[in-house]
């Protein structure tokens, strides 16, 4: 049966929220029909996060109404939310991973009399939702050793189990390959059909155009535009988004790389990389491509010396590089901005100045006291460099947006005077808006005479940045392109193992 989208199932009265200081929402409304997929758009701190966090019932709206199936609350709590038939798939997934997947759909919900939990039913449903996915998981095997993209479907699973009706999913495909989002695209058309309404939390615009049914973009935590998909384009979203035209994407970029050598691997191996090799120029932007599991960031953490290398040699500007530990990467001027900014890029808990100088607060200390006018001199560099929007110097990198958190490392790393920086996946989580601002500081890096390292899923944005792209597949590098001959498709069926 193909639901006719008539019915509201949400409705957003004039929702407000407070912060001390902060207003994060400011007199939303809007609606959600039964069997939509609406997109919900916005910068990093639009108030996107704050708004499904209000209707999950994780915060109570400062002012407004949220009516749920005909009937008005004036806040929920996560209980009631829950009950209500409301799931969210956050990007930070909320399973155990030591537990069989059987355990995680189940959890607070398991079947039996109250005292004897009915384990052959639960194992019994688990198959029948993930057979009706078109998906092979093992209920009995532990999460930890699925993938990511096996671990999105364990939740929605426990979303469906739990009788969803409202699914909330939060850049679902950030971690998938192209194959992978192909089955979570399948899984929502066929929700869609059994009239579970989707809010679809994506920078990705492409796949806004290919799944979704109506957007609401979000800016300053107001509603800055709503509209029909199949009425609106990538430049008008991108408009409603930012408040202004960007009339170009990736930044004007002449390269400004030289012939010098300033990284050379030759036959490396280890932590899943084999016999790589390929050099890197003074000054120049190198592209590194593949799809999900290729092996590039288990490449850059061997250059990194955070994972071992088993053989091969690594030169830096000539002089052979033995490192064994991240401290000698960096002492040799290698930078590396993680994938995972969060958990291995930041200290989330402390401040956007502790941040800034934690890779060099050696060169603050005499006699070990911190000269903090000197430390203080250069965090507000950086700031003022990076265009990092912050209330304060002293306030935890954790109320940043994504994108200036991103820029907080890139001023971490540069403070270390590093000639060679790598980024991995610089852009994940990001709007488009910020995407362009880091494009930028990547190549003014590179005009500055960085070198650079940027590895990326995303085939479209090495094309429109990088000078020259290396291309990955199962932990071998399978090619390189120049920029003359880029093209999307090419790169994709290197990436394949078409060539």
């Amino acid at each position: 049966m193909v639901i006719k989208m008539s019915q509201t199932v949400l409705e957003f009265i004039n929702i407000s929220k407070l912060f001390p200081g902060v207003q994060a929402l400011n007199n939303i409304s809007f609606s959600l029909k039964e069997g939509e997929v609406l997109a919900l758009l916005g910068e990093n701190g639009a108030g996107k996060s704050t708004l499904v966090r209000c209707l999950t019932g994780a915060h109570a709206p400062s002012g407004g109404e949220i009516k749920l199936f005909e009937k008005e609350y004036d806040g929920l709590n996560p209980i009631l939310s829950r009950k209500l038939g409301i799931s969210a798939v956050y990007q930070e997934f909320n399973l155990v991973p030591e537990l069989p997947v059987v355990e995680n759909v189940f959890m607070g919900n398991n079947p039996g009399n109250g005292i004897v939990v009915d384990y052959a039913k639960m194992l019994e449903k688990s198959r029948e939702v993930f057979q009706s996915f078109g998906v092979d998981i093992d209920p009995t095997e532990n999460v930890a050793e699925l993938s990511p993209a096996m671990m999105q479907i364990v939740e929605i699973a426990k979303a469906i189990l739990q009788n969803v009706r409202i699914l909330i999913l939060d850049e679902p495909t950030a971690p998938l390959t192209a194959n992978e989002t192909n089955i979570l695209f399948r899984i929502i058309r066929d929700l869609k059909k059994k009239g579970v309404s989707v809010i679809y939390i994506s920078h990705r615009l492409e796949e806004i155009f290919e799944i979704c049914d109506r957007a609401v973009v979000m800016r300053d935590g107001q509603v800055a535009g709503e509209t029909l998909i199949k009425d609106t384009s990538r430049r008008e979203l991108i408009r409603m988004m930012i408040g202004r035209e960007l009339t170009n994407y990736y930044p004007e970029h002449d390269s400004k790389a030289t012939d010098e050598v300033v990284l050379s691997v030759r036959n490396l191996n280890g932590n899943g990389a084999r016999n790589v090799s390929f050099d890197l120029r003074k000054g120049e932007i190198l592209g590194v491509a593949g799809l999900v599991g290729a092996g590039r960031t288990e490449l850059m953490r061997v250059l990194f010396c955070d994972a071992k290398r088993k053989s091969g040699t690594v030169k830096i500007e000539g002089r052979e590089f033995y490192g064994r530990h991240p401290l000698d990467a960096i002492k040799r001027g290698i930078a590396y901005l993680p994938e995972d900014r969060k958990r291995l890029g930041l200290l989330m808990d402390k401040s956007l100045a502790a941040n800034t100088t934690l890779a060099s607060i050696r060169k603050y200390c005499r006699f070990g006291v911190i000269d903090t006018k000197k430390e203080l001199e250069t965090i507000k560099h950086y700031c003022d460099k990076l265009e990092i929007k912050t209330a304060g110097y002293d306030k935890e990198v954790q109320y940043l947006s994504g994108g200036n958190q991103q820029k907080v490392i890139v001023g971490k790393w540069l403070d270390t005077n590093s000639s060679i920086i790598i980024f991995d996946e610089p852009t994940r989580g990001i709007d488009v808006g910020t995407k362009h601002e880091i494009y930028a500081i990547i190549e003014q890096l590179a005009d500055e005479g960085h070198s650079v390292l940027m590895v990326s899923s995303e085939f479209e944005e090495l094309i429109g940045v990088a000078d020259r792209i290396l291309v990955m597949a199962e932990g071998t590098l399978v090619g390189s392109v120049e920029k003359e001959d880029f093209d999307k498709e090419k790169l994709l069926d290197m990436a394949s193992g078409i060539r």
